[in-house]
């Protein structure tokens, strides 16, 4: 059995923990109960008005005897409770950033926000949409039944952990990578301000540091770390956290936009891809596009102090003459 390390392996614990703790909030439930408890009649009629079709009214309603509202999504329920769209868009199979594209961020809207609030015109429009996709699902599925509709409602939820774990994942490359900069930085002596206790080094999290040379570092989402000197941008890196190799050319493409920007405002700047899977296909790209003045393994950085000395001294020595 291969071995992992000990990045990965903290990462399919926190993949582990994330989705049994989200499960057992039971979100998809809360939300079924709402609109179970809707205190009001609805009505449904014209079906056409809400984007049902008579055929899965038939056969929804009139022969599996289910009640209407657990099974499409009426407007005036989404303005009674707004979290409600969880359930909805869970029957639907539709991913939160699907839902995006239809009608906006709908996050704080299924969280349960007090702020969080629709007018008509937008509950209707989420309605339509939700009701086009059930009444597709159900027309062309093979005895459709509401059990089939919960399954598909806690699958959607694993489609939506996935995409909060994507961002944790990055989140914790980054996290990680600046600490151990951060620490080398102050053992080398070659920040100038502020000051950090080392002990505390990971909890401070600055968001930019001053270095010698009057070199500054800073911290943002894109680029992820950049050292500027007055105006000039002297280097920026990218850090892409992700294990999955299906996804190497993606977030690689992604990391790209940031190099070619960074090109764009200083033609000497250089650019350092640091990712944590590097397919053939993805070191063939990275060749040819030449946007990279060299690119390091996330896990070898971490793991290996000889590796991430390597590191250090190609962007402190090399690229920014600091040692």
């Amino acid at each position: 059995m291969p071995e992992t390390n000990k990045y990965t392996t903290e990462l399919r614990l926190l993949r582990s923990l994330l989705i049994v703790t989200s499960l057992q909030k039971k979100d998809d439930l809360y939300a079924r109960k709402l609109i179970e408890q809707f205190p009001e009649s609805l009505d449904w009629s014209p079906h056409h008005r809400l984007m049902i079709d008579e055929e899965v009214w038939a056969y929804a309603i009139k022969k599996q005897k289910y009640d209407p509202k657990l099974v499409f999504c009426h407007p005036n329920i989404l303005l009674y409770k707004p979290a409600a769209s969880l359930y909805y868009r869970g029957l639907c199979g539709l991913s939160l950033k699907t839902a995006r594209d239809y009608f906006g961020a709908v996050e704080s809207l299924e969280a349960g926000k007090p702020s969080a609030r629709i007018d008509e015109k937008k509950a209707l429009k989420m309605s339509c949409t939700y009701n086009t996709f059930i009444c597709s699902i159900i027309k062309n599925s093979t005895d459709w039944t509401l059990e089939n509709g919960y399954r598909t409602i806690i699958a959607t939820l694993g489609i939506t952990l996935d995409g909060v774990m994507r961002n944790k994942i990055g989140t914790i490359a980054e996290e990680r990578i600046r600490a151990h900069m951060l620490d080398w930085l102050i053992k080398k002596d070659l920040i100038l301000k502020p000051t950090f206790d080392e002990k505390e080094i990971v909890k401070q999290s600055p968001r930019s540091v001053v270095l010698k040379n009057n070199v500054n570092m800073e911290f943002s989402s894109e680029p992820d770390i950049s050292f500027k000197k007055g105006k000039d941008l002297l280097a920026v890196v990218e850090i892409k956290g992700g294990v999955d190799p299906a996804g190497a050319l993606e977030r690689y493409g992604a990391a790209t936009k940031s190099f070619q920007h960074a090109i764009q405002v200083s033609h000497h700047c250089k650019n350092f891809y640091l990712g944590a899977v590097f397919t053939p296909e993805l070191e063939r790209r990275i060749k040819e596009d030449r946007l990279v003045e060299k690119y390091f393994d996330i896990i070898s950085i971490l793991d290996k102090p000889k590796y991430r000395e390597q590191f250090y001294l190609e962007i402190f020595h090399h690229a920014l003459r600091l040692i």
